[in-house]
């Protein structure tokens, strides 16, 4: 199914968003490995370098996960929350980390005694 060639969307936008219409569909469920670049390319009808750009988009959205010589893998299925949320959820998720490194300090000190 090549990608239209026409309209303002980049390519790799409109290979992206194809992408994550498959996951959401459940036609790459999370941990599925996905096509090679080359035969995403050659699905979308478009360039390797093309396809590689919307697969980094992705990676860098949490969605995608590459394994040196094994491949590329559904990580997460692609996440609509707006950007504030992803700054709370980030901020939360650090706030948690840095409780849990007192909390081992406090028992590893309580261990000792």
């Amino acid at each position: 199914m090549a990608v239209d060639q026409g309209g303002a969307q980049s390519l790799s936008a409109k290979v992206r968003s194809d992408l994550v219409r498959r996951i959401r569909a459940g036609e790459f469920p999370v941990g599925a490995k996905i096509p090679s670049l080359r035969a995403l390319a050659e699905h979308y009808g478009v360039a390797e370098l093309t396809a590689h750009a919307a697969v980094k988009e992705m990676q860098h959205a949490g969605v995608l996960e590459s394994a040196a010589g094994r491949g590329t893998f559904v990580r997460a299925l692609p996440d609509d929350a707006p950007e504030d949320l992803r700054r709370i959820v980030a901020r939360l998720q650090g706030e948690v980390a840095e409780l849990r490194e007192r909390v081992e300090a406090v028992e590893a000190v309580e261990a000792k005694r």
